[in-house]
C-alpha cells in the first residue's frame, strides 16, 4: 500500500478514537481527564484535515492515484466529519442543551446522501459530477466550524479548571455555536439544492 493510501486509511482508523475522546465525559472522570481528551480530539481532527490535503498531493506527485484512494478518500472525509457532527449532538452545554441539535445533523446527513446518490447515478451513466464552489465552501465551513467549536470547548474547559469565572463565556459560546451552525446548515442546504438542480436530468426516466 502506497503512502497516500496509508494516510487515507489512517483517517478511517482514528474515527472511533476521535469519537471516544470527544465524548470523554461519558467514560472519564470530570475535570482534567475530560479536558485533555478533548484537546486530543481537536489535535486528531486537525491532523485528519491536514492528511486529507496531503494524501491527494502525494498521490498525484508520485503517480500513485488508485481505485482504492478514489473510493476511500471521500469516504474517509465523510466519516470523520459526520462523526464529529453526530458526537456534538451528545455533548452538552452547561445549560444542558446539545452543542448541535439533532435536526441540523440530520439535514447535513441528508445532503450527503443526496449528493452521493446523484454521483452514483451519474457514474452509471458515464458522467462525473465534480465538486462546485458551493460544495467547496460547504466543506471548508464544516471543517473550520468543527475545529472552531472543538477549540472553544477545549479552551472553555481549560479556563474553568483554572478557576476562572465562566459566566460570560457560558453566555456567549452558545450564540457562537449557533452562528457557526447557521452558516453550515445554510451552505449545506444551498449546496444540496444546487447539486440537485444542476443534475436533475439524472432523475428522469429514460425510455
Amino acid at each position: 500500500m502506497n503512502l497516500a493510501n496509508k494516510l487515507t486509511l489512517s483517517r478511517i482508523v482514528i474515527v472511533p478514537v476521535f469519537v471516544a475522546l470527544v465524548l470523554a465525559d461519558n467514560w472519564a472522570p470530570a475535570g482534567w481527564p475530560v479536558a485533555v481528551a478533548r484537546w486530543g480530539a481537536l489535535i486528531l481532527f486537525i491532523t485528519a484535515t491536514i492528511t486529507d490535503y496531503y494524501d491527494g498531493v502525494i498521490a498525484r506527485r508520485e503517480g500513485t492515484v488508485s481505485n482504492f484512494g478514489q473510493l476511500m478518500d471521500p469516504l474517509a472525509d465523510k466519516l470523520i466529519t459526520m462523526a464529529a457532527f453526530v458526537s456534538l449532538v451528545e455533548v452538552r452545554l452547561p445549560s444542558g442543551q446539545p452543542v448541535f441539535p439533532a435536526w441540523a445533523v440530520i439535514l447535513i446527513l441528508a445532503r450527503e446522501f443526496l449528493v452521493t446518490g446523484l454521483r452514483s447515478l451519474a457514474t452509471m451513466q458515464g458522467r462525473i459530477i465534480a465538486a462546485d464552489r458551493w460544495g467547496k465552501h460547504k466543506t471548508g465551513w464544516q471543517l473550520g466550524g468543527i475545529i472552531g467549536i472543538l477549540s472553544a470547548m477545549c479552551l472553555r474547559d481549560t479556563l474553568a479548571l483554572a478557576g476562572l469565572d465562566m459566566t460570560i463565556p457560558d453566555r456567549v459560546l452558545p450564540y457562537l455555536y449557533l452562528l457557526v451552525l447557521f452558516i453550515i446548515v445554510s451552505l449545506t442546504t444551498i449546496s444540496g439544492y444546487v447539486y440537485l438542480m444542476n443534475n436533475k436530468d439524472l432523475l428522469r426516466e429514460h425510455r
